[in-house]
């Protein structure tokens, strides 16, 4: 009996210690590895997500499934994917909102995204073009500080939503102009919002570029400017806001990232990163991506420049909510 009970205790820990035995890279992934977009199907998240997972499911020789879990900002994806194994085969795939603004804005949220993720790459920026109606008496950003001071309040921008990175970056530019600009949130309904400034209802948005620039050449709408710190390539003659106010810091964009469920092993996450690397070298994908009026990483960051990165952004964008009065006030 003694020895049966010892034999028993030695197979047990057998196999403890091998079903916690980290996952090598090597061995990775030992089935299908699922992407949670926290966007949904057929957002331009969820069309790149689809384009380099294939190249990430060639390059490992396993599918890459994406699925979409596009409700409450993000937060609901954010969650399950925290409560995922460790194990490299659960990733997520999610805006700048998500990781550095929800957290902050959200009085709570069922997940930390300092805490329970593992960046893994940040590999594209979403500019936003500050535009006006092609009608409107305001031609550049000089003449809109001019006018928004000599009448304060006045003038109206549109965004998608409160604490949404077009509304913040409308008042990161009211910040430095030293300007009172009247903010109409339009609940993610980006076309009305832009039709609306477009048809003069509104008077400025910092608009998606594939809503803004067809219409931008189209006639309808006027660039001011754009929010990232280079020009976009499908509007060279627009000017970044940061040259025409003089400003170098100033960047207002989201970003899309992928990360893994934290614990997950350092080799699998190089692994992911080195995949990732090598998909933004393929020009079938960048340029899909430019196209679209992003701006694809190239290369993506790394897991230690992401981290810094989303970092960084949080400090951000969290000073300016707190400048807003906007923590926790959802």
């Amino acid at each position: 009996m003694v020895h049966r009970a010892i034999a028993a205790s030695l197979i047990a820990a057998i196999l403890a210690f091998s079903s916690a035995a980290p996952v090598r890279a090597d061995d990775y992934p030992s089935g299908n590895v699922t992407v949670v977009v926290g966007l949904g199907a057929g957002s331009a998240m969820d069309v790149i997500t689809r384009m380099y997972g294939q190249a990430l499911s060639t390059r490992f020789g396993k599918p890459f499934v994406v699925e979409n879990r596009g409700a409450a900002a993000g937060n609901v994806a954010a969650e399950f994917v925290s409560r995922a194994q460790p194990d490299g085969r659960t990733l997520f795939v999610a805006s700048s909102g998500v990781f550095a603004i929800n957290g902050i804005f959200f009085k709570s949220l069922p997940y930390d995204a300092a805490r329970d993720f593992a960046p893994i790459a940040v590999y594209l920026k979403t500019p936003f073009i500050l535009v006006t109606s092609a009608q409107s008496p305001i031609k550049s950003l000089p003449e809109l500080t001019k006018a928004a001071k000599a009448e304060p309040g006045k003038i109206t921008y549109a965004s998608s939503g409160v604490a949404l990175a077009p509304h913040l970056a409308g008042e990161l530019l009211k910040m430095k102009l030293g300007i009172d600009l009247n903010h109409v949130p339009y609940k993610g309904n980006w076309p009305q919002a832009v039709g609306d400034v477009a048809a003069r209802h509104v008077d400025l948005a910092f608009s998606d570029p594939s809503v803004a620039i067809p219409l931008i050449k189209d006639g309808k709408l006027r660039a001011l400017g754009v929010s990232s710190s280079a020009r976009l390539p499908q509007l060279p003659d627009v000017p970044t806001i940061a040259e025409v106010i003089g400003a170098p810091d100033f960047e207002a964009v989201s970003w899309h990232a992928i990360v893994a469920p934290a614990k997950t092993p350092q080799p699998v996450i190089d692994a992911l990163s080195a995949a990732m690397i090598e998909a933004f070298k393929d020009p079938a994908i960048v340029g899909r991506i430019e196209t679209m009026g992003l701006m694809p990483m190239k290369p993506p960051l790394s897991p230690a420049a992401t981290k810094a990165f989303m970092q960084a952004e949080t400090v951000k964008w969290g000073d300016l909510l707190k400048r807003l009065n906007l923590v926790a006030s959802q």
